[in-house]
């Protein structure tokens, strides 16, 4: 196979330096000089000097004669605070997003300092508000910089050229330039000092001409991508040795996605192994840094040091294997019990006093302990404090935390943490141009530098690279794709600097000042990439975002053919629908009830049998049970709750009829105000301000609610409250059930009435044939030993309280003593089916209904055929 990079060797000789243009080319080179020295019979060789650009221009200056003497180097982010003090100084608009404008401040500051651009010829040439605020904007920016002998990125070729000219630095013999698509003029300025210097300045280019290749067309986006990693498996089956990547124009936007799709066709069915795939493709754009689950993490335990969290946020932090040590089931219960309170912003403090008696487990104990350390370090914060005082109090509450977990760290794992890590130390290094802030200042400099950071981790034995144009810049490959090149996208947009005036970036000959710049550019790129491989194969979508596509022009003058390429695999997943006809259903009955075996869900179980006996056998046997949405305000079932508990209060000494029916207002209000203090203090004690205003608002509800079941009982017949809210545990034919019922009356001497509160919509207890709807309360009536005289649903809801019953007195047209033995029956039957292991699936309930648990049975399938 042919060698590639052959230049590299040569350029190395003498100690010379290779400069790339970036540090993914430099990686390349490096692990490619390696190689090569391998290859060659060699066991040890000198450390070649291969460098990205900016990375060589701070070696080359650290070498300076006089140190001393140099300017302070500001990095990025010191760079872009000092932006965003000299625009506030200029702008005092609450709506203006200053740190947007001072990212395109640098932007332009970067590329008018390569094109070596005048201060006066900017304000000059402004016109405009905008320009006219970034020109005035630069100057003070320039002057600080000039005040404080500082140098931020943009300036240290200037100062290289200065100190090459000075003879002030230790200069190589050679430099050699490599994968540069545009040499900017201030790049230039310092390349003609070198060569005055006696340093030779050589350009790296590929050995080859533009070589031939295919042209390919498929429907969308999605079928190239995939057709393109079926591709590259195919030439990895032909020779694992090469050098195969994949070149997508936008890959920036959206770079897992794309990197998914290639894997379809490289690995089919990559979702189902392990972690050992991830790395088959190695993708050059990463993403923003607190993007990553670890860090979004610990972002979000720093900012409890100065914001209370949502419920979900909290759930997010009890459910992280990040912080505080694994183990039990501890943890999971804790937010199991969070999900079951109104939603509500939390401090430490409000979540401890309302979590810290409802554990009894280690792993919940060493979280709570944790969190306890949170609220002691946030009570005692400095209002403020110097930037590396809050970066090193922000990695020891991690490490307080435990974070980022007890498992060991894998290798992009690791990466991730120290660059984290790297991030701590350059909001430490904000001290240079802030000497103090705020902890909320501090938590937002950390925050938007992550958001500014881009990390890919290393990866090795990637089989496949996968790359924008721009990052492919100096790479040679044996075998290359370019995806992409349809007519829309190639050339891609232009991007001329909007805070500088056009006239001036087409005098100095800037990007993107004219569409010939831009045309030839895009030329330029095309031509680089066509000439790092030996074949190329180009292709394009038929159709993007429903827009139909055409191949860019810009292939004409290359010697590539348009042929039918090759197919589109499609969905992975797809091919296994075509496997049911060969599909082996066996047979694995669920086993009857044990002995000892309680069944869970009580009432609701019977009426899951009746309905769809799979699901009984989920949530009844197994136990299984759906998470409670965490939503905003009171949820529904948080109001019943509260009516409920305060039900029970009011009627809790058992009052008859007759007592009821004499209390007067007084007696009322007391009563009703005992069951609301009652109901509503679990939840009021640790409230926040939103949450507390919510509850005063229900309070004024369930309190007339509260007064409309009392005059609604005082109007009633005779009657003995017998039970409130009592736990009954029944066996029903074979079947042991926990029961609770809201409440019964006993009427008629000995016999009892069942009632059963209904705080959501009203519901009707009889369907139109006179037959319960719903089984709850039939099933009480099982349990209960007294005779039964009735059933009823108390609908209780602002729009009408009212009873509707089944019962000797309340439906007198109805055999009730038959109906109900009927009834008692229906459940009796549903027991038994429960306790013979009865798991049959209601293939004709809606999907909705299903969806909760259709993961655990084939109900899609039996909901095609039904």
């Amino acid at each position: 196979m042919k060698c590639l990079y052959d230049w590299l060797t040569d350029a190395l000789q003498d100690s010379s330096h290779v400069l790339t243009a970036s540090r993914r080319l430099a990686r390349v080179l490096q692990l490619e000089y390696g190689a090569q020295q391998f290859a060659a019979g060699k066991s040890a060789w000198r450390s070649p000097v291969i460098l990205s650009w900016p990375n060589w221009l701070i070696e080359i200056i650290a070498t300076s004669k006089d140190p001393q003497s140099l300017p302070t180097r500001i990095n990025a982010h010191q760079s872009r605070m000092l932006w965003e003090r000299c625009l506030r100084r200029e702008v005092n608009d609450p709506l203006l997003n200053i740190a947007l404008l001072a990212r395109q401040s640098m932007e332009s500051w970067s590329r008018l300092q390569e094109w070596s651009v005048p201060l006066g010829d900017i304000a000059d040439a402004a016109q405009g508000k905008d320009r006219k605020l970034f020109a005035q904007v630069a100057q003070n920016y320039q002057s600080i910089l000039d005040r404080e002998n500082w140098i931020d990125a943009a300036g240290l070729p200037r100062l290289a050229t200065h100190l090459v000219c000075e003879r002030s630095v230790v200069l190589p013999p050679a430099v050699t330039l490599a994968g540069f698509d545009r040499i900017v003029p201030q790049v230039n300025i310092l390349l003609d000092a070198l060569r005055n210097a006696g340093c030779d300045v050589e350009i790296a280019s590929s050995s080859q001409a533009p070589g031939s290749g295919t042209l390919h067309s498929y429907e969308n986006r999605d079928a190239e991508l995939r057709a393109a990693g079926a591709w590259a498996r195919r030439k990895l089956n032909q020779s694992g040795e090469q050098c195969i990547a994949i070149i997508v124009s936008g890959l920036e936007q959206d770079a897992p996605r794309y990197a998914r799709l290639v894997k379809e066709g490289l690995l089919p069915g990559w979702q189902y192994g392990d972690s050992r795939y991830d790395d088959v493709v190695n993708v050059s754009y990463g993403k923003n840094l607190v993007a990553y689950p670890a860090i979004a993490i610990a972002a979000l335990a720093l900012r409890w040091l100065c914001k209370d969290l949502s419920s979900a946020e909290v759930s997010l932090l009890l459910r992280s294997p990040m912080l505080g040590q694994s183990g039990d089931d501890g943890r999971i219960r804790l937010e199991l019990r969070l999900r079951q309170l109104p939603d509500r912003l939390w401090s430490p403090a409000m979540l401890l006093a309302e979590l810290d008696r409802q554990h009894d487990s280690a792993a919940a104990s060493d979280w709570l302990e944790r969190v306890r350390a949170l609220r002691d370090c946030r009570a005692g914060l400095p209002q403020r404090n110097a930037p590396s005082a809050w970066a090193a109090l922000f990695d020891a509450l991690l490490d307080t935390l435990n974070w980022p977990g007890s498992a060991p760290l894998n290798s992009r794992e690791f990466q991730l943490i120290n660059r984290w890590r790297e991030l701590l130390n350059d909001l430490a290094r904000l001290e240079l141009v802030t000497p103090t802030m705020t902890i909320a200042e501090a938590l937002g400099h950390l925050l938007a530098m992550g958001k500014e950071t881009v990390f890919q981790p290393e990866a090795e034995g990637a089989a496949v690279h996968l790359l924008g144009p721009l990052e492919a810049a100096g790479m040679q490959f044996d075998q290359l794709w370019i995806a992409g090149l349809s007519a829309s996208d190639w050339p891609p947009a232009a991007r001329p600097l909007a805070l500088v005036s056009r006239d001036l970036q087409r005098s100095h000959g800037m990007p993107d000042a004219e569409p010939r710049d831009t045309l030839d550019y895009a030329h330029r790129v095309i031509s680089r990439l066509i000439s790092s491989s030996p074949q190329t194969v180009c292709s394009y979508p038929q159709t993007d975002n429903n827009a139909e596509q055409t191949v860019t022009g810009l292939l004409a003058e290359f010697d590539i053919e348009a042929v039918a390429g090759p197919d589109d695999p499609h969905w992975h997943a797809s091919q296994l629908v075509n496997t049911a006809s060969v599909a082996i259903v066996t047979a694995d009955p669920v086993p009857p009830v044990g002995d000892n075996e309680t069944i869970a869900g009580g009432a609701a179980t019977i009426q899951r049998q009746l309905t769809d006996p799979f699901s009984a056998f989920v949530l009844g046997r197994l136990g299984v049970r759906a998470l409670s949405a965490i939503t905003a305000g009171l949820a529904p079932g948080i109001r019943g709750n509260l009516i409920h508990g305060a039900l029970h209060c009011l009627y809790a000494d058992l009052p008859d009829s007759h007592a009821i029916a004499g209390w007067d207002e007084k007696d009322i209000n007391d009563r009703v105000v005992a069951a609301l203090a009652s109901s509503f203090y679990r939840l009021e004690r640790n409230a926040d301000p939103v949450l507390r205003y919510l509850l005063m608002l229900e309070r004024r509800r369930v309190t007339e609610l509260l007064k409309g079941v009392i005059a609604m009982d005082a109007a009633r017949e005779t009657f003995e409250i017998a039970g409130v809210e009592n736990a009954v545990d029944a066996e029903i034919n074979g079947i042991r059930l926990h029961l609770r019922y809201d409440r019964v009356d006993r009427v008629d001497g000995d016999q009892v009435v069942v009632l059963d509160y209904k705080t959501g919509v009203p519901k009707r207890l009889l369907d139109r044939n006179g037959n319960p709807k719903e089984m709850q309360l039939v099933t009480y009536a099982c349990a209960i030993t007294d005779p039964i005289a009735g059933i009823a649903l108390v609908n209780i809801d602002t729009r009408d309280i009212a009873i509707d019953a089944a019962g000797r007195t309340f439906t007198p047209d109805l055999d009730w003593d038959a109906a109900l033995s009927r009834w008692q029956e229906q459940v009796r039957d549903a027991a038994g089916e429960l306790r013979n292991g009865d798991v049959r699936i209601n293939a004709l309930q809606s999907i909705q209904d299903a969806r909760p648990l259709s993961l655990l049975s084939r109900f899609l399938e039996l909901h095609c055929d039904a």
